[in-house]
């Protein structure tokens, strides 16, 4: 027996207008925190190493994190899930969206596990 879940939805309620609104406004953070990412810096401060006789930097990994909590945060959300199901977009940026992958594999009939390529890019 084949399991479907059924999904009422009343586009004229204020709930479903709130949702999406909210599931847009995820998936453009995650569109600006990957923009902001191209004009950070890559080093932020270092020290000067002694036993080296050289100066290590310490590298940037904020903006990073922040790009990584904003596709964790569009993942948790069923709404923005959608939206990107609805545009088959399993990337923002260069950040794959795996709860799109699945979904859209699912919906092809596609074993996501089974294409290397299409969860880890070409070599």
């Amino acid at each position: 027996m084949t399991y479907r879940r059924i999904i009422t939805i009343d586009g004229g309620s204020a709930q479903y207008w709130r949702d999406r609104k909210k599931g847009f406004r995820l998936i453009r953070e995650a569109e600006e925190a990957i923009e902001d990412l191209k004009h950070e810096r890559m080093y932020i401060r270092g020290a000067w190493n002694d036993d080296y006789g050289d100066f290590e930097p310490v590298e940037n990994l904020a903006p990073f994190d922040r790009v990584d909590e904003a596709i964790a945060a569009i993942e948790a959300n069923e709404t923005a899930v959608s939206i990107l199901i609805a545009q088959r977009r399993t990337c923002i940026g260069n950040w794959k969206v795996l709860a799109v992958i699945y979904a859209l594999a699912r919906i092809d009939g596609d074993d996501p596990e089974s294409d290397y390529e299409l969860l880890h890019g070409p070599d």
